[in-house]
């Protein structure tokens, strides 16, 4: 086999590993990114953010600087979305 039909072939085969490993990530990645919601909570400051994550226990876990005494709620509309932003007193 000649030098240019060899680096042709290894092309050829990491062309079709790079596609394979591809879509293998976003078959593994999808689900779990469909399933995202988008939660409000209070931080330590009481200023009302938000956290990504896939349910409500994902989202207490990895919410930066949240509140003590803060949960976690689901904005599931629009209408949701206006407590984002807001200062909530935090009892002492």
């Amino acid at each position: 086999m000649s030098t240019s039909n060899r680096s042709f072939t290894q092309f050829i085969r990491l062309a079709a590993f790079g596609t394979l490993a591809f879509f293998a990530v976003t078959f593994v990645t999808a689900p779990v990114v469909a399933s995202a919601a988008v939660y409000a909570y209070v931080d330590t400051a009481g200023e009302v953010k938000t956290v990504t994550a896939t349910d409500w226990m994902t989202a207490i876990a990895t919410a930066p600087y949240i509140a003590i005494h803060s949960g976690v709620m689901l904005l599931a509309t629009a209408a949701d979305y206006v407590v984002v932003g807001d200062k909530v007193m935090i009892g002492k």
